[in-house]
């Protein structure tokens, strides 16, 4: 028989705040920013897993926060609409199920930075092309692990496609290639297990609009390509 919890009895004072900032410089050309904090509050589900299975809880989990940093350029020249950005996320208490354990913890401090880049070029009024670029950097910051890599988070993601409005906004044709790089296992913050590997799938969407009405089809990984995007690593044995 599994004993009974730990009371708990805590107290814990979080805000919120987002701030940004827009100006355009010239017709075409604007930079924006933001500055926020964030948090997320561990649920009941996640406090009483937050010791191993068969022992009494203790109820204690800390509150996710993370402090968010951006800055980028957007801009517009004729049929070309772009916009790029950078950023940096330092976040504390990040809140982690381990599959292993079966345990919800706290993870030590981790730090993810990065770019992100996407553009649009209508080649007619009815079509265009569109792409996305962003690369990823997280790591640790403290703790046993400090300076690893952060499971489950790609460096590199990237996407290409075709819009096409077949008729009017009544039937819209999205083709889309989506890229995903190769990452880390679940559980494997030592980095010495193999890669989930890289995967590339392409996506077909026919929707459109008719008021009040909205439809949709799609068949995602249109070419049926193989691939894996999850997997629970030892933190032991290769």
């Amino acid at each position: 028989i599994t004993p009974g919890g730990n009371p708990l009895s805590d107290s814990d004072t979080q805000y919120a705040l987002h701030l940004g900032l827009d100006h355009r410089l010239t017709e075409q050309l604007a930079v924006f920013g933001r500055l926020g904090r964030s948090l997320r509050l561990p649920n009941v589900d996640e406090r009483v897993g937050s010791t191993a299975w068969g022992s009494g809880t203790n109820f204690a989990l800390k509150a996710q926060t993370s402090r968010d940093l951006e800055l980028g350029l957007r801009g517009q020249h004729g049929r070309f609409d772009w916009q790029g950005s950078g950023y940096v996320m330092e976040l504390t208490d990040e809140l982690h199920y381990d599959p292993i354990t079966g345990v919800n913890r706290n993870l030590d401090p981790t730090r993810r930075y990065g770019g992100e880049a996407s553009a649009t070029y209508r080649l007619t009024p009815e079509l265009r092309l569109k792409g996305g670029l962003a690369y990823t950097e997280a790591t640790f910051t403290a703790g046993v692990y400090k300076d690893k890599d952060v499971p489950l988070v790609s460096r590199w993601t990237s996407s290409a496609g075709l819009s096409w409005d077949a008729w009017e906004k009544y039937v819209v044709v999205d083709l889309d290639a989506r890229y995903v790089g190769d990452r880390r296992a679940d559980n494997d913050q030592s980095n010495f297990q193999p890669l989930i590997g890289a995967h590339t799938v392409v996506d077909l969407r026919v929707g459109g609009e008719l008021a009040p009405v909205t439809w949709s089809f799609a068949v995602q990984n249109l070419f049926d390509q193989s691939y894996y995007d999850y997997a629970i690593a030892s933190s032991t044995t290769y």
